[in-house]
């Protein structure tokens, strides 16, 4: 399975795996400062890596959570970013449509990432 390991502001897609009887962590790829994981990086990754699984809900999760440290999202930030997965999801696994809903499905989770990278940061002290 998959998962997020930071380094500063920047996520690495790992894994564990076992050699020999001993876990071995496996570097994927680099997402960046990402907050999400476009359909085509998905795609190459799945390609590229058929024997790992990958949840790319918990994946989404993990960085819309951004590095230890962070501020902690807000419950509307948690909501934006779970409906932006499944925007995105339907965008690119749903029922067949015309091509220009999936282009909308796909700009609508645009839009709530810009709007939880464009939050102002809370400072040591804040409250939620």
């Amino acid at each position: 399975m998959a998962w997020i390991r930071w380094r500063g502001q920047t996520a690495h897609l790992m894994t564990t795996e076992w050699v020999t009887g001993k876990s071995r962590q496996r570097y994927l790829t680099s997402l960046g400062g990402a907050y999400a994981v476009a359909a085509s990086v998905r795609t190459a990754i799945e390609a590229r890596y058929p024997d790992v699984v990958v949840d790319w809900a918990a994946i989404d999760r993990a960085l819309a959570a951004g590095p230890p440290g962070s501020r902690p999202l807000t419950p509307d930030e948690w909501n934006w970013a779970q409906v932006e997965h499944r925007l995105r999801d339907w965008a690119t696994t749903g029922p067949e449509g015309f091509p220009n809903e999936r282009a909308t499905l796909l700009a609508a989770a645009a839009v709530l990432q810009s709007w939880r990278a464009r939050l102002e940061p809370m400072t040591p002290g804040d409250t939620i």
